[in-house]
């Protein structure tokens, strides 16, 4: 093909993209008979291209170019596709309203059938170019049926200008029929209601008859006017009823000394105040929001320093009931009454409260003084019968505890919590009668120092048995260890079943105990056994320190080093930055194999610090852990 050829073809192809664009970008419906054009034009483009171009390689903007005209015309294919079936929807429901029309006009429904009048050349206004068949029946089929509506609306509008004659005639009797004002006003009201509806409805009223409606309307509202006034000058009146008992109100919080107010007399007077502003009659809508406001604020400026006085009455008052409800706990019958006699008399109210809330007070503090003069005799009856099955509920617990201190070490173990519960629930008991109040405290004392001596020796006794199976157990490791080192052979069945045999270990050591077993059959090379070396030297040079020991001649320059860092280590932070034993010795116990010719000595060292330490006391929370303390 040649190169003017090409540029021509290339032009009328971005000529089609351009005409694709414009009628995609159309804001009303899609030109379909330009899109066919287009389409055509399109094709017969291709078909002379592909015959004089065969075996030609396109450049990329023109398969670029071609890719753009493909999308445009799928999505112009689209867009059509909604056009038609918008187009099918439209058709269907301009039959069902014609239709509607026709059955609506033959049974004499008027305003049924202007509706569907209506939306029907709304409809038919909106489709662009209805000149198919289909809506050229429609449009038909509604010709033949206006006359016929027309018909009905003229039927109508006489009707309808009948009455509106009589409403006009029924206004202008209403003139001298002497209805009371707000009645009369409302019957206007309602008229000229009705004659807006018959507007609303299609039917629309002359100029001169609109105008005859008018003016009778406002001669029969001349008697209206008047009453109106009146009653706008009577609530002028009341506006300034009310606004005097504001400026009132508002005088007498400025005149008051606050700092020694007659509490009773201004309650009087807000209350008076605030009754006389509501007894006054109504005034114009638009003042009652303003006024109200105005009395809301002088009123919250009384209560200001009225709520805080009425707090204080009823504090005071409560606190006098509260005071005389107490009589009834004197032991005394004669200084009680003497009281009440005292306490009676400082009844006094300041400022009211809410009628509930005084009916209230008023009825607690009778009952408080009626009650005092028998509440003795009573409370010492229920006050001997609470401390008897308090004294039940105590022993039990005594018994309760005697019980778990003679029980098993497992048993015992295993409800170490149970002096705290016993002593928690012993505190929430109340009093034991007087009597045997000393005995009761001396026994409980007594065994709560026996279940501790109990618990302390179960502890130990399960230390001690953790403590021999771990060293059982490093004892095992350590032979198998030197077996391996020398060349032996083991059987992997032998030492499992010789290790499980041994009793469990606790949670903290198990871990890092058979992580040593995992290891005892495998030889570790020399790096290995000399740094498993030095860290069980250092362990034992730390506990040897702890626990007291002779180190060594070899080491005492080592361990006079770690003296010095412990006391470093104390004046700066405290003996909790100290090594503990326990860890040491769990260290020294888990490390794997060391060099064959050191160890003896260092299995040596380690025994004589584990059995140093069995002799030092240790902590229930170092037994639960697998660690003495």
């Amino acid at each position: 093909m040649s190169k003017q050829l090409k540029n021509a073809n290339l032009g009328n192809r971005q000529a089609i993209f351009d005409e694709i664009n414009a009628l995609l970008e159309a804001s009303n419906d899609i030109d379909e008979t330009r899109a066919k054009k287009v389409r055509k034009a399109l094709d017969a483009l291709r078909s002379a291209t592909g015959e004089t171009a065969d075996g030609e390689e396109h450049r990329e903007a023109d398969i670029q170019l071609d890719a753009n005209i493909d999308a445009g015309l799928e999505t112009l294919r689209a867009r059509i596709h909604k056009q038609v079936e918008r187009r099918k929807r439209d058709y269907e429901k301009a039959l069902k309203l014609i239709d509607e029309l026709e059955t609506a006009l033959k049974n004499d429904e008027l305003q049924k059938a202007e509706r569907a009048n209506n939306r029907l050349l709304s409809l038919m206004g909106n489709v662009p170019g209805p000149s198919e068949q289909r809506w050229k029946d429609i449009e038909k089929r509604l010709q033949g049926v206006r006359p016929q509506l027309r018909k009905l609306e003229s039927w109508r509008h006489w009707g309808t200008t009948q009455v509106r004659q009589d409403l006009i005639n029924q206004i202008v009797l209403l003139k001298d029929s002497g209805m009371q004002p707000e009645k009369l006003a409302k019957q206007i009201q309602k008229a000229r209601d009705q004659w807006h509806a018959w507007d609303k409805s299609g039917d629309h009223a002359g100029k001169e008859l609109w105008k005859t409606f008018d003016q009778a309307c406002k001669e029969a509202y001349k008697p209206c006017t008047a009453h109106f006034e009146k009653l706008k000058k009577r609530r002028a009146e009341n506006l300034s009823q009310r606004q005097a008992i504001i400026d009132a109100l508002n005088t007498r919080f400025a005149t008051t000394d606050w700092k020694q107010p007659d509490w009773r007399d201004i309650d009087r007077f807000v209350s008076h105040a605030r009754r006389d502003f509501h007894k006054t009659g109504t005034i114009d809508f638009r003042h009652r929001k303003p006024v109200a406001r105005a009395l809301d604020e002088v009123i919250g400026k009384f209560e200001e320093h009225l709520s805080r006085e009425r707090s204080h009455s009823s504090r005071v008052r409560e606190k006098l009931i509260s005071d005389i409800e107490a009589l009834g706990e004197v032991a005394n019958l004669h200084d009680a009454l003497d009281q009440l006699e005292v306490l009676k008399k400082q009844w006094k109210i300041t400022v009211v409260g809410k009628r509930d809330h005084e009916n209230k007070l008023w009825k607690r503090f009778q009952s408080a003084c009626d009650i005092t003069y028998r509440r003795r005799d009573e409370e010492r009856k229920e006050q001997a019968a609470e401390r008897n099955e308090n004294l039940k509920q105590k022993q039990a617990l005594i018994d309760e505890l005697t019980q778990t201190a003679a029980a098993c070490d497992g048993e015992l173990l295993a409800n170490t919590s149970t002096l705290a519960r016993i002593q928690g629930r012993w505190e929430e008991i109340g009093r034991v009668p007087r009597e045997r109040e000393k005995s009761l405290n001396s026994r409980w004392q007594e065994e709560q120092k026996h279940f501790r001596n109990a618990l302390k020796a179960a502890e130990s006794r399960a230390h001690a048995s953790a403590l021999d199976n771990l060293a059982k157990r490093a004892a095992l490791c350590n032979h198998w260890e030197q077996a391996i080192l020398a060349g032996s052979v083991i059987d992997t069945g032998t030492v499992t079943s010789e290790w499980n045999a041994l009793p469990e270990l606790s949670n903290a050591s198990a871990a890092v105990m058979n992580q040593r077993f995992t290891q005892v059959l495998t030889r570790p090379d020399d790096a290995t056994l000399s740094r498993n070396l030095a860290d069980k030297q250092a362990a034992c040079l730390k506990i040897e320190v702890l626990l007291e020991l002779e180190s060594p001649e070899e080491y005492q320059a080592e361990r006079m080093a770690y003296q010095i860092e412990r006391l470093n280590a104390s004046m700066k932070m405290g003996q909790s930055a100290q090594d503990s034993p326990e860890d040491l010795l769990l260290t020294a116990l888990t490390i794997g194999a060391v060099p064959a010719d050191t160890a003896d000595a260092i299995e040596q060292r380690i025994k004589k610090c584990l059995a140093r330490y069995k002799e030092k006391p240790w902590s229930k929370q170092s037994f639960r852990q697998g660690r003495p303390d």
